[in-house]
């Protein structure tokens, strides 16, 4: 295939839109700037900054901190400014703050440093879903949200790639040089968005029935976004549980950790866009985390039967453990774009995709520590238990929702004319029922 047919084929996967084509480049431009910085980021927190364990450890907890407790304001921000507005102000932030990084040599300033930056980094997620929603159809938003999440896998794989050079020297002003990279990064993905249309900087909108038909504080809304946050957990999974149980607990050789990050990576990138369709409604995304369930659930049966073999049966099965676990975290993405956009009024989107997205937040802060306790740990029963706790998330997840969709669809029959259902209720209700 010639390079003609190659581009062809590329701007055909691309969404059609400008505004859409913007938000993927700058999302690339991010991702490879966060891909040198992750690379690096052991050797910069030691060699340059001098730091301990202990202080990377607490400084991190405490930027994961400030995004579980500066995202829920940074929406309502968003909300009152803009997205656009708000999204560029949040890439520039983290530019400024990683421009400061390599001078935060005092551990108390690396602290105050890494929470500044983990408000702009927790924040940013919700926001650029938000813009997705204003300037993309409701049939093409988590298509787009796919291709986004694709384009940013190739980004940090990439980064990675380009690290390796610094990684090479072995000097402090190298790592350095990664870190003033990365900052370069925020700074371009800054000025590319600010050239984004005025829709995407919309306040207000118009809403789907005219009121916030489910308020944030929803029991149903909350849970859903608990359970989301409980499927989450295939995050700490691919880069906690999985590598501490293959190299304590399996016969594999070690090689086999980076082997599946590696796979992961590829699998993401080739499947994410292609696994993205068939979520149109509440009903068909509750079912893609239904089945996300199931994976991490086939996942974790997996990992448990790979301490008792061989090297090379151990390896088999961590690898399709690894399949499993990639495919999970494909469609609990796939459903949960798709569940947060149609629960989110308009007007007050970021405000709700940054409550939904508290779930995640909060599962990456206690999962490293619950999955250790847990899994590696007890072994088979807590891979038992970890098992039966993803599917019955999976269930619980088409339930709520499915609860969710008939709340919706009685609201909105309710606000439109009397004796006359809105247009697309009888629909919705055939599908919803």
């Amino acid at each position: 295939m010639n390079s003609r047919n190659l581009g062809a084929r590329f701007r055909s996967w691309l969404p059609a839109g400008h505004s859409a084509r913007r938000l993927i480049a700058a999302s690339f431009v991010d991702s490879v700037g966060t891909g040198l910085f992750i690379a690096g980021s052991a050797l910069f927190f030691t060699r340059v900054l001098g730091l301990s364990t202990v202080q990377i450890g607490l400084g991190l907890t405490l930027a994961g901190l400030a995004g579980f407790l500066g995202m829920v304001p940074v929406g309502r921000l968003a909300d009152r400014i803009g997205g656009k507005r708000a999204i560029v102000v949040l890439y520039s932030w983290r530019g400024v703050c990683f421009v400061v990084y390599p001078f935060a040599r005092e551990p108390g300033v690396f602290f105050v440093v890494a929470f500044l930056i983990g408000i702009a980094e927790w924040g940013g997620g919700p926001i650029v879903q938000g813009i997705v929603g204003a300037v993309e159809g409701e049939q093409t938003r988590v298509r787009t949200m796919a291709v986004i999440a694709s384009v940013r896998n190739v980004g940090f794989s990439l980064g990675a790639v380009l690290a390796s050079v610094a990684l090479v020297a072995n000097s402090a002003t190298a790592f350095a040089g990664l870190v003033f990279a990365d900052a370069a990064t925020f700074f371009a993905a800054a000025v590319l968005l600010s050239r984004l249309p005025a829709a995407a900087n919309a306040t207000t909108g118009r809403q789907r029935a005219g009121k916030s038909v489910m308020k944030v504080h929803n029991p149903l809304f909350l849970a859903l976004a608990g359970l989301n946050g409980v499927l989450f957990l295939h995050s700490i999974l691919l880069t906690v549980a999985l590598p501490l149980w293959v190299v304590t607990k399996t016969e594999a050789p070690s090689v086999v950790v980076g082997a599946v990050v590696v796979l992961n990576t590829v699998l993401v990138i080739v499947l994410q866009v292609r696994l993205s369709g068939g979520s149109s409604d509440l009903p068909s995304a509750a079912r893609r985390q239904q089945w996300s369930g199931w994976c991490l659930a086939g996942c974790c049966l997996l990992l448990a039967l790979s301490a008792r073999t061989g090297p090379v049966w151990a390896t088999v099965l961590i690898v399709a453990a690894t399949v499993a676990l990639t495919l999970g975290e494909i469609w609990q993405s796939v459903g949960a774009w798709r569940l947060s956009y149609a629960l989110a009024p308009e007007d007050q989107r970021g405000y709700y995709l940054s409550v939904y997205e508290l779930g995640t937040s909060g599962i990456s802060a206690a999962g490293p520590a619950l999955l250790t306790w847990s899994v590696i740990g007890t072994g088979d029963v807590g891979w038992a238990g970890l098992a039966a706790c993803f599917v019955l998330t999976g269930l619980a997840v088409v339930v709520i929702a499915g609860r969710a969709g008939r709340i919706l669809t009685t609201t909105i029959a309710d606000e439109s004319t009397p004796g006359k259902p809105a247009p697309g209720v009888a629909m919705k209700q055939s599908q919803e029922s």
